[in-house]
């Protein structure tokens, strides 16, 4: 894949969806004997002298682990590198926000962006920033909320 690309897998069908809920099993088991895994996965063939030895960092085998299982479950799975430059409908998209919301975030700051003619451009490793200042954020609130329920309760 080119860098910046973004690409988009295609859905399973019923088997492969089924095929990946297996081999998600199984890796799972396997991390769970192995929590450090070695980074050499042999690949097999049906011929059994087809094997092959690949050197792969564990962050790698994880993250195809978590590929495989949003596969299962029927959900289209996305690849970026990070250095990607996105659309503003992209950007949108990943956040699970309208288009005119998120340019409403780019207008206020709140996301870094830059112009490419009359178009804006964001990075999505900023995007990812932004998500997890804005999850950190949420959390904290819900987190002051739980605990001024707590005090009330308590008061009771």
């Amino acid at each position: 894949m080119a860098q910046g690309s973004v690409r988009e897998l295609e859905l399973l069908d019923e088997h492969g969806a089924a095929q990946a809920a297996d081999a998600v099993k199984q890796l799972t088991e396997f991390l769970r004997a192995h929590p450090t895994p070695t980074t050499h996965v042999q690949l097999v063939s049906e011929d059994p002298d087809g094997a092959t030895q690949i050197v792969v960092p564990s962050v790698a085998f994880r993250f195809f682990v978590d590929v495989l299982a949003e596969l299962a479950n029927g959900n289209a799975v996305t690849v970026a590198a990070v250095h990607a430059e996105l659309t503003t409908q992209q950007a949108a998209d990943l956040l699970n926000v309208s288009r005119p919301y998120l340019v409403k975030l780019l207008d206020e700051r709140a996301i870094p962006y830059r112009r490419v003619g009359n178009r804006r451009k964001v990075l999505l490793v900023d995007l990812v920033e932004y998500k997890r200042r804005d999850e950190a954020m949420r959390r904290e609130i819900a987190d002051e909320l739980t605990r001024e329920a707590q005090e009330i309760a308590l008061s009771y």
